[in-house]
């Protein structure tokens, strides 16, 4: 549970799936608890019940693509009026984009 569990939301998150209940009343006291809990305590990290779904999350973590994906969703997508904005913003440019290569072409010489 430590490997996952390190923040609030990571509490409020493992309440709200049924996996744990929260009976501290504060998701930020229950994950200072968890991450607690096993203090001093040696586990071979490739001998444990869940090693290979923490090698699994970790490889899954470390790549760029989804680095760049979470951040975009926890800073910028995070209302949905955020996500419309940047949907709508995306649009113009490409309709820039698209104006800007018709007028390019339309100023080319004609050779008929």
């Amino acid at each position: 549970m430590d490997c996952s569990v390190n923040t609030a939301k990571d509490v409020e998150l493992v309440v709200k799936q049924g996996i744990a209940e929260n009976m501290l009343g504060d998701s930020s006291g229950r994950s200072t608890l968890i991450n607690n809990l096993a203090d001093e305590v040696i586990v071979d990290s490739n001998d444990f019940y869940f090693a290979i779904l923490c090698a699994d999350l970790n490889k899954y973590c470390r790549t760029s693509w989804h680095k760049w994906q979470e951040n975009l969703r926890q800073n910028y997508c995070n209302t949905p009026w955020a996500t419309i904005s940047i949907a709508a913003a995306i649009f113009l440019l490409i309709l820039t984009f698209i104006q800007a290569v018709c007028s390019v072409i339309s100023a080319l010489p004609s050779k008929c």
